[in-house]
């Protein structure tokens, strides 16, 4: 599941421009303990989880399975009113060991919560702030870059970009080039069409661009870049036609990521302790969650909507992503691009694109899901608001990508390389 990435401890960072969205606010306020009550590991070093062991009130807090936890660096987790939460949590859902040590003494990654830090192109230390947070969503509090070198203080280093990407023929790009392509990827997502559309679109214009490089060479030329991105503009390019009902591979997306999500699925997790006596009855139950997403049938209780529905409910939602509603969608996947998190690790190009793909989607299903379960038929801005939620928590800023398992890899590479099967997964909410 998605995961709170471990820090190194603090160090003095030097002198750095900081960047963050214009007029952000934050304040964590008004929220019940939502960070705490995750389905993700937060993590943290090897020296903090040192001293958290040797404080003889937290490893008593902990108990001696939830010591174990904390030696593998990371907070235990338990099950409370069928949600996980950490062990160090009060029941007026504040935080224990703040309350007894300080904001110090907790692991660095909750202390700069929802702050995180990538270092850019350009050396500017552009603020990663979690749409998890309501806050941030919502964007009441304080204004944010005012906060922004204290919280880079407290998270204790930043990410940097990739200085090289690969195309699928293994052509290595390097950062100003890809850069390039990436300018067109932001400019596509600002027109006023459907992003479902838009990513289609993107998908066969980057794999266009990467056909047009010379192949063979190890590395592209700027002169090759140049010729390519002008060859790549020049094709026609197919309109996406909705589909009725989802793909295979667009249900088997659901059934990993949302059913995952799903009670009691989203409590079996390895750092979670005080586990049931009856643990082979939700493995049955968790793997029920699945097949029903596979059918698009049975009903389900999913993290963020407030009550059980039918999955059957959601075809009668009515598709929303070429509508007002999906301004939010395109608003926020240009965020991710301009965020530069995409793009911390050496990868494909293309998957780039696949993963605000795969980010629409998820969005999407999850925001008719919530509109079902309130009855309605269309969705409404906030069900959106809470798909994006959903979206960073399982894709695009919490989710370690060494950590999602054989499946979604293998679902990744099927769909990057199979653009039939690429486009079938956007059309099923086109």
């Amino acid at each position: 599941m998605a995961t709170k990435t471990k820090r190194s401890p603090a160090t003095k960072l030097p002198a750095a421009k900081l960047s963050s969205p214009p007029d952000q606010k934050f304040e964590c306020r008004d929220c019940p303990a939502r960070c705490c009550r995750l389905p993700w590991n937060i993590r943290f070093s090897s020296d903090e989880a040192r001293r958290y062991l040797e404080e003889p009130w937290v490893r008593e807090r902990a108990g001696e399975e939830g010591a174990l936890v904390i030696a593998r660096g990371v907070l235990p987790m338990r099950e409370q009113d069928r949600r996980l939460q950490c062990v160090f949590l009060d029941d007026d859902l504040l935080c224990s060991m703040q309350k007894r040590f300080g904001h110090e003494y907790i692991p660095k990654s909750c202390q700069a919560f929802p702050f995180g830090f990538v270092r850019d192109e350009k050396e500017v230390v552009v603020a990663q702030l979690s749409q998890l947070c309501p806050s941030i969503r919502e964007n009441y509090g304080k204004p944010v870059d005012l906060q922004l070198k204290a919280k880079l203080e407290q998270r204790g280093d930043t990410e940097r970009m990739s200085k090289a990407l690969a195309t699928l023929g293994g052509v290595i790009l390097a950062q100003p080039q890809y850069l390039r392509a990436v300018k067109r990827w932001e400019d596509e997502l600002a027109t006023g069409a459907s992003p479902a559309a838009t990513l289609a679109r993107l998908y066969d214009w980057t794999a266009a661009f990467e056909r047009a490089l010379p192949q063979g060479a190890e590395r592209a030329t700027d002169a090759s870049i140049e010729a390519a991105l002008g060859q790549a503009g020049a094709g026609e390019i197919a309109p996406l036609e909705p589909r009725k009902r989802p793909s295979f591979y667009a249900r088997v997306l659901f059934a990993h990521l949302l059913g995952n999500l799903c009670y009691p699925s989203r409590v079996r997790e390895a750092h979670r302790v005080g586990k049931a006596s009856w643990t082979q009855l939700q493995a049955l139950r968790s793997a029920g969650n699945k097949v029903a997403w596979m059918l698009g049938r049975g009903t389900v209780d999913m993290l963020f909507i407030p009550k059980p529905f039918k999955l059957q409910r959601v075809r009668t939602v009515d598709r929303f992503l070429g509508a007002d509603e999906g301004t939010i969608v395109r608003d926020y996947l240009r965020l991710v691009l301009q965020r530069r998190h995409i793009f911390s690790a050496p990868r494909h190009l293309l998957a780039a694109v696949l993963d605000l793909s795969l980010a629409t989607v998820v969005i999407s299903r999850f925001a008719r899901c919530r509109a079902a379960a309130d009855g309605r038929v269309k969705v409404s801005l906030e069900d959106v608001r809470e798909g994006i939620s959903v979206a960073e928590l399982v894709l695009l800023s919490h989710a370690a990508l060494s950590e999602q398992g054989k499946l979604m890899k293998n679902l990744r590479w099927l769909l990057l390389t199979k653009r039939e099967s690429f486009r079938a997964l956007l059309a099923t909410e086109a």
